[in-house]
């Protein structure tokens, strides 16, 4: 039995020692605010040319994440990678999971309710696979117009969304929905990405 817990050590130490690149993470935060009780940052990882909007809750209830506060933060951080220490071009913006963003959901849900292409009796696209639909509808100037013209001031464009985990429910699972409670299922959650083009 002792031997086996040595092997195991061992061996977590050998991984350590040849992937570190593996076990430790590449990110840099280099923006930072306080939201409520959560704390917002854009971190980037320069290894993968990616860069991520993270939200913290200390007690992992969430985050109700609005315009007001996510535009300022993305405006910094766009421009500190214009600096020449982080001059470098990235590919990706993740946001994480839409529900920390009230708005990008309700605006999803009321989008795909008012869409030709959603049966909101079955809660799934008519004919298109979810994560494509959703990615579809999220890609739209109406919806993402404040967070362009932040990134265009910073030499960067939204060249396309990609979700994934789409969640699907009633309206009453949106949050911080104040709207009319409309039947049918909906969705209202997902992973995205924003994919990024510099110049």
């Amino acid at each position: 039995m002792t031997i086996r817990i040595l092997q195991n050590v061992f061996g977590l130490i050998s991984i350590f020692l040849i992937f570190p690149t593996i076990v430790w993470s590449q990110e840099t935060v280099i923006a930072a605010t306080k939201v409520g009780e959560c704390e917002l940052r854009v971190e980037v990882n320069d290894q993968w040319h990616t860069m991520r909007l993270r939200a913290f809750h200390p007690l992992s209830t969430g985050c109700d994440i609005g315009r007001e506060s996510m535009l300022p933060i993305l405006d910094e951080a766009f421009s500190k990678i214009r600096s020449p220490q982080l001059d470098r071009s990235y590919a990706s913006l993740y946001l994480g999971r839409l529900i920390d963003y009230p708005w990008m959901c309700q605006y999803l849900a009321n989008a795909a309710r008012t869409n030709g292409g959603w049966d909101s009796r079955k809660g799934k696209p008519v004919a298109m696979d979810i994560n494509k639909y959703v990615s579809s509808l999220l890609f739209r100037k109406e919806l993402l117009a404040p967070i362009i013209d932040v990134l265009a001031k910073n030499g960067y464009s939204v060249t396309g969304v990609s979700v994934e985990k789409v969640l699907v429910g009633s309206f009453h699972d949106v949050p911080l929905y104040q709207e009319k409670m409309f039947r049918g299922r909906v969705p209202f959650d997902a992973q995205v990405w924003l994919r990024l083009e510099k110049g």
